[in-house]
């Protein structure tokens, strides 16, 4: 009698550092999925759905709880043989947006967990915003021709630390809305420097572009590493060609402010 194969579910096959970077940038391309209608969004989502899958599955592994968390969030909401209603559709919708976040946000952070410190341009704890400060502002002065930052939550002490750009140095920085005194500061911080800002509710995460280079941090610049830990990493250049249209895109539709 012949043997009956059993199917082995295929396990990771790509390293966590690519996995990783895929990751990320599939979290950066879900964030313009929010508040939008589900019919405008079906094709796009099923694109993205079709990428993250296979990242996830290559990062790890087919019968992974990853895969699964991922399945499950692609059936959120209520559903009915009989069908269920626009309204009802446009719920799940904006449940399984929740759920594809959440998903992704796990998975990076247990990739992040099981990277050599060396693959990490700066790890830093809770407490350590002495290291944080020291560490961007060196990445800030080593620019040559170009800064653009891109952070939702931008105070004044920002300018304070790290407005460091030389006077030849294109500076832009780019916050979903700007609070408080900031415009204030910034108009005072153009007078003697060439720097720009604009608003844009399309921001999500924190982006640090140098020049041609690119570093992505875990929490707002204003809060790193005072009460919880985070980390500073720089992206490759092959993500960070990928990378850089999309925020390009979003900075030429921006509100100009300075």
């Amino acid at each position: 009698m012949a043997r009956t194969k059993v199917y082995q579910p295929k396990g990771p096959d790509w390293p966590p550092e690519q996995t990783l970077k895929v990751l990320r940038l599939q979290l950066e391309k879900l964030q313009p999925f929010r508040n939008k209608n589900y019919k405008e969004m079906s094709n796009e989502e099923g694109v993205w759905q079709q990428t993250t899958q296979a990242a996830l599955t290559h990062g790890f592994g087919e019968d992974s709880d990853n895969v699964g968390h991922f399945h499950s969030a692609r059936w959120a909401g209520e559903h009915s043989m009989m069908g269920i209603s626009p309204h009802q559709q446009q719920l799940n919708y904006d449940q399984r947006i929740e759920k594809f976040e959440a998903n992704l946000r796990a998975s990076i952070a247990e990739l992040e967990m099981s990277l050599p410190q060396a693959e990490v341009r700066g790890a830093y704890d809770a407490g350590d915003e002495y290291a944080f400060y020291k560490d961007l502002k060196d990445i800030l002065v080593g620019a040559k021709n170009e800064i653009f930052i891109v952070d939702n939550y931008l105070n004044t002490e920002f300018f304070e630390l790290y407005a460091v750009a030389s006077p030849g140095v294109r500076f832009r920085i780019m916050t979903d809305q700007v609070r408080g005194n900031v415009e204030a500061v910034a108009r005072k911080y153009a007078g003697s420097r060439n720097l720009e800002l604009r608003s844009s509710q399309d921001v999500h995460d924190r982006h640090i572009f140098i020049d041609n280079r690119c570093w992505t941090v875990g929490q707002s610049i204003k809060d790193a590493a005072r009460k919880k830990p985070t980390y500073m990493v720089e992206m490759s250049d092959g993500l960070v060609s990928t990378l850089r249209p999309i925020y390009e895109g979003i900075w030429a539709k921006a509100t100009v402010i300075v």
